[in-house]
């Protein structure tokens, strides 16, 4: 039977995983921070802990002897890690290394998928592989890095192992509006609910990102926790680059609203790559894993989503 953790459930990739894998278990236990009256998920156990606390890992690892376990647990803004640098590497290190430790001594070690981002990579336009160049741009990324290189203590381990993932920009329903397309859907839907002129803010227009659904991110890590090999490392991307102007395009032809472009210094950042795409053809090969969902529908529900969330906000301050 077939026992699942996840660390960090409560975060935005993990609310939607575990609604991925309800569908297919019924054991599944979420490690995060948080106490009782955080929102929870009916059918699942939570524990509510801080990852860097080694005694209180490995006693519920213990306790739930896990088959396989996500590990999304971390601190993955980069302005936190530039602020706070010690405590990104005490959550995001030290924490992995808490969970690996205890997880790959047990009696019959757990398949763990590590989630890593692809701002481990040296900036580059070119077409990111999982060879090409590593050189961290932020504290975030350089703890990312290093949590990595944990596997290599256990490419011994006799049962188990660790499987990597280096996760492009993913988006959808529930991500926070600080990410860009939820903060263009978010001000869209004000703008629609009068709540603000149809003036939009953003950044440098010419960027262009390796967005996939985060739905289809969740069906990502379930194949390769299922089918991916144990020490190796693998691009989670859907291959192609959106210019952030386009995805504006898209919001106003769905939303029916044209706006006025607004460029807001503090979302301009001096030293950044214009394009950053990744090569999906390992992960691809190994599992048949593709996107599935069209960006449009990404966007559309985006939007849906921050009218509800506005409308739920209005009728509570109005009562």
């Amino acid at each position: 039977m077939r026992r699942v953790l996840i660390t960090g459930g409560t975060g935005f990739v993990g609310v939607h995983l575990i609604q991925f894998l309800k569908n297919k278990f019924s054991d599944i236990v979420v490690i995060a921070l948080g106490d009782s009256k955080s929102p929870q998920e009916p059918g699942v156990e939570y524990y509510h802990l801080d990852i860097r606390t080694a005694d209180e890992i490995r006693s519920v690892v213990r306790k739930v002897s896990p088959t396989h376990i996500y590990h999304l647990a971390g601190i993955s803004a980069v302005d936190v890690s530039w602020s706070n640098p010690r405590l990104t590497f005490e959550v995001n290190v030290v924490g992995t290394s808490n969970l690996f430790e205890a997880a790959m001594s047990l009696p019959s070690p757990p398949r763990i998928l590590n989630v890593s981002t692809s701002q481990v990579y040296a900036s580059s336009s070119l077409i990111l592989t999982e060879s090409s160049s590593i050189n961290p741009g932020n504290p975030y990324a350089a703890s990312k890095a290093m949590a990595e290189l944990l596997r290599v203590g256990y490419r011994k381990s006799i049962g188990g192992g660790i499987i990597t993932t280096r996760s492009f920009n993913h988006t959808g329903p529930g991500q926070p509006p600080h990410f860009v397309l939820p903060s263009i859907a978010k001000q869209f839907a004000e703008m629609e609910a009068g709540l603000r002129p149809p003036r939009l803010a953003v950044g440098n227009l010419e960027v262009k990102r390796d967005f996939t659904d985060v739905r289809d991110i969740v069906r990502a890590y379930f194949a390769l926790l299922d089918q991916g090999r144990t020490d190796e490392v693998y691009n989670v991307c859907s291959g192609s680059a959106l210019r952030l102007a386009d995805a504006i395009g898209k919001f106003e032809a769905i939303s029916g609203r044209a706006v006025e472009i607004a460029t807001d210094p503090e979302r301009l950042r001096p030293d950044e790559v214009l394009q950053i795409v990744g090569d999906p053809t390992k992960i691809r090969a190994e599992t048949g894993w593709s996107p599935q969902i069209p960006l449009e529908k990404t966007i559309r529900d985006l939007l849906d989503y921050w009218r509800q969330k506005i409308k739920g906000e209005s009728s509570t301050q109005t009562q």
